[in-house]
């Protein structure tokens, strides 16, 4: 599942329908937000591997809101920019909870990107900006440098072979 990053968004709460503890088959469809013992916890993955785990409480009518979808579904809002949690940063969420009276769950992994990424990987809404006239390498000598799109930083060198006469570049290693 993958969603926008700086915008507001409900996430679902659990992946399967909340069951009894005692029974193990029980559908939980009555759980409020501030049942006893909810214990909710918003665990992020960013790309460069930060992992963290922040616990948060659910409102109604506030920045968290819970959200009962019916046969022991829920969803909980996560704002872009406030709150105990947010969606301000690219990355793999998920929740996890204990509840009084119902087993743990978990949701679903939710993959936050940037909206031109979603729209146009996911959606196929959107074009991907590519620069054909964008120099991105030199050739100095027999030296392949490839820069990075910051036209800065070189991504990589290669030795190239070059023929008097012929295409400019005859071979790469």
């Amino acid at each position: 599942m993958k969603m926008f990053v700086d915008t507001a968004v409900v996430v679902p709460v659990n992946l399967l329908p909340l069951l009894d503890d005692t029974d193990f088959k029980t559908v939980e469809d009555a759980i409020a937000h501030n049942a006893a013992g909810m214990d909710l916890r918003w665990n992020f993955v960013t790309p460069a591997g930060v992992v963290t785990s922040t616990p948060f409480t659910p409102t109604t009518g506030g920045v968290h809101d819970w959200t009962h979808l019916g046969d022991g579904m829920y969803s909980v809002e996560i704002p872009a920019a406030s709150g105990t949690v947010n969606n301000n940063t690219e990355g793999y969420g998920w929740i996890t909870g204990r509840i009084t009276g119902v087993l743990v769950f978990r949701g679903p992994v939710i993959e936050f990107a940037p909206q031109l990424i979603v729209s146009a990987l996911v959606l196929g809404t959107e074009w991907l900006p590519v620069d054909p006239m964008k120099v991105e390498f030199s050739i100095s000598g027999n030296t392949l440098t490839v820069r990075k799109p910051d036209d800065t930083t070189v991504a990589y060198t290669k030795t190239v072979t070059a023929t008097a006469g012929a295409n400019p570049v005859t071979g790469v290693s």
